[in-house]
């Protein structure tokens, strides 16, 4: 039996087929054609701080030159990911304040990659986009320090290798101590551009040229700290071996002391990592495992043996306080990450995560991924006892990236949600009070001055001014 089909039914059908043939028309010749994106600006530049993020988090230090050269190529791969978003953003924001974030992030990609020209380029770009400002000032002080520090190294470099030929020929104490002085100076400029392989070469040729100088302790020291605290190298050959070195060169120095009260600190840190780490591993779920090597998405609540899922939380906040006392922020906001997303539905312990990511990315300086994951908690945990301090940690990173207008609405909401007895409330209530001033009286308030860069003192000068 044939079944009877309306004709309105079949003329719905066949609109519906042109209209949707259109949409993918469109998109395909609009998205794709002209560059028009779809993608949100906000999302892309989530998504490229993600890959910044990734690539920071990852060890590239191995005593295995298989699994480190693996893991450099990662490194890498990740940081011209990040790249190429950026690039994607300027082309799409040319102008805005996307734009700027985009070029300042490319330059600090650039600077881990020891390529400062190329650095400078995107650092000119931010001041050419946006002469005043938070980033322009971070775009100013970058090609600063570059050029200061990349003119150190080539005068004190000429300087230690004259008074190097000088030593060599005369042996004085004042030869010896000049060239000595000038590679440690080669070094710390080095430090200070953060080539820190370099820096720590430098470093090292000064032990070995100038044991007996007053600064060779400090040189060797400072090989070691740059391995834990800027390369979380915590190898043989990286930073243990270069304490352990302090210890034997230098043996009846303060110094000495210090690094085997560090080694024994580091070395509990880490193999309490480690220990928890191999229980976390244990407590997977080994069905939800093979489901996931298939493609198969699985809820956080069934990816651990049952009954476990509090322990793990447990490890894993012990974990990222190891790595939070190791100053290894990249890994230990990385591990809160594992937290939110692979125990989400644990709300107290992801509220404290999120947090603590914001905690982190503030101390490292990355106000505006600390604004993020400060929001996120607002909007995702705002019955958590974290709210209120975040609020007013949120305002004070606004106020870091000079958003004024932002911090200023930040911190009247922290007091409108506190009481006079907390912790920030009156620090929050001069601030207030400050950017509510109008010195010049010209009717702009002391926050929408700073927010444009005029000033507060000259009548003259307001936002509508343009000076």
């Amino acid at each position: 039996m044939t079944r009877f089909i309306p004709s309105f039914v079949l003329r719905i059908d066949r609109s519906y087929l042109i209209i949707l043939l259109l949409g993918v028309l469109v998109i395909a010749t609009v998205g794709c054609g002209t560059g028009i994106n779809l993608v949100p600006l906000s999302a892309k530049i989530q998504n490229a701080d993600n890959a910044f993020a990734d690539a920071e988090a990852i060890s590239i230090h191995s005593d295995d030159p298989e699994k480190r050269d693996k893991a450099i190529a990662e490194q890498r791969k990740l940081y011209d990911r990040a790249r190429s978003i950026y690039l994607e953003i300027i082309q799409q924001d040319s102008d805005g304040k996307y734009a700027q974030r985009a070029h300042h992030q490319i330059a600090k990609i650039y600077t881990k990659h020891y390529e400062w020209d190329k650095a400078n380029e995107h650092y000119q770009a931010i001041i050419e986009l946006a002469p005043t400002g938070y980033y322009a000032n971070e775009a100013k002080s970058g090609i600063a320090r570059i050029r200061r520090n990349r003119q150190q190294i080539d005068t004190e470099l000429a300087n230690y290798q004259n008074y190097k030929a000088l030593y060599d020929t005369e042996q004085s104490k004042e030869t010896y101590s000049i060239a000595a002085e000038s590679l440690y100076k080669v070094a710390k400029a080095y430090e200070s551009l953060e080539n820190y392989p370099q820096a720590i070469a430098t470093y090292e040729r000064m032990v070995s040229e100038f044991p007996e100088h007053e600064k060779a302790v400090q040189a060797q020291l400072q090989v070691g700290n740059l391995y834990f605290y800027e390369l979380f190298d915590y190898t043989n050959a990286g930073g243990w071996g270069a304490y352990v070195a302090v210890a034997q060169k230098f043996p009846d120095t303060f110094e000495a002391k210090q690094v085997i009260i560090e080694l024994n600190k580091t070395e509990a840190l880490l193999k309490e990592i480690k220990g928890l780490q191999d229980e976390i591993q244990r407590n997977k779920s080994k069905k939800a495992m093979e489901y996931e090597k298939l493609g198969r998405y699985v809820l956080p609540s069934e990816k651990w043996i049952q009954g476990k899922a509090d322990l793990i939380v447990q490890n894993y906040q012990q974990i990222a306080n190891n790595w939070e006392k190791l100053r290894n922020y990249p890994n230990a906001i990385e591990t809160n990450k594992a937290i939110v997303r692979d125990l989400s539905h644990k709300k107290f312990a992801v509220a404290d995560s999120l947090y603590k990511i914001g905690s982190l990315y503030q101390q490292s300086g990355e106000y505006e991924r600390a604004i993020q994951a400060f929001e996120d908690l607002l909007q995702n945990a705002a019955e958590s006892t974290w709210r209120n301090e975040c609020v007013y940690q949120q305002a004070v990173c606004y106020r870091a990236i000079r958003e004024f207008r932002a911090a200023y609405e930040g911190f009247k909401a922290y007091m409108s949600i506190t009481k006079g007895d907390t912790p920030h409330f009156r620090e929050a209530e001069q601030i207030v009070r400050q950017y509510e001033l109008d010195q010049d009286e010209d009717g702009y308030m002391f926050y929408e001055e700073q927010e444009v860069g005029t000033s507060d003192q000259d009548p003259n000068s307001h936002p509508e001014s343009g000076n």
